[in-house]
């Protein structure tokens, strides 16, 4: 296989500036979204129960997210490899890393699955329990935030030729083209 393009994250774009990114999305995402859906489900009256419940929800996001990242290649086996790190005695971050190429449509499906499955969930969740849609409001404006780093990856993706491989390293992807002729 031959290297079609690298993509070098840490270099062009830095974790403060995807950090900012995220940061941004969140708030613009809560405050476009909040308006239409209190006019929406504001008569029903909010309610503040069970907040308890929506701070354990809003910590599990993000293993959630990262386990929806790992469920469309549990299959592929050695090729992805695991990893938890835990910054300043507090933070646990999950790693999940493309070790060995794997193909085009699997990789961008496992970028995309938590969004789609995520934010679907809160959505209904919305519609189903009109009284806390304030507390999935948030949660929904949090997560479209954290899969700012997904989408950056599926816009470098994009434009890349169909039968393409995508390999992982510590600062980005290696996008492959098989050398057959």
């Amino acid at each position: 296989m031959n290297c079609w393009k690298t993509i070098n994250f840490h270099k062009q774009y830095g974790f403060q500036r995807i950090l900012f990114m995220s940061s941004l999305t969140m708030v613009f995402t809560f405050l476009f979204l909040y308006t239409p859906t209190i006019a929406l489900f504001g008569h029903n009256g909010l309610n503040d129960n069970y907040f308890f419940t929506f701070v354990a929800a809003f910590l599990l996001v993000y293993p959630v997210h990262k386990l929806l990242h790992f469920l469309p290649v549990v299959h592929l086996g050695k090729k992805i490899k695991k990893s938890i790190d835990v910054h300043g005695r507090i933070f646990p971050l999950i790693c999940i890393r493309a070790i060995d190429p794997i193909g085009k449509v699997n990789f961008i499906f496992a970028l995309i699955m938590p969004m789609l499955v995520i934010n679907s969930v809160l959505i209904i969740c919305c519609f189903l329990f009109s009284h806390y849609v304030h507390y999935f409001l948030i949660i929904f404006a949090y997560h479209f935030g954290m899969c700012v780093p997904d989408f950056i990856r599926i816009k470098s993706l994009w434009k890349s030729p169909k039968s393409c491989y995508v390999e992982e390293n510590e600062d980005g992807i290696e996008i492959l083209v098989s050398n057959v002729s």
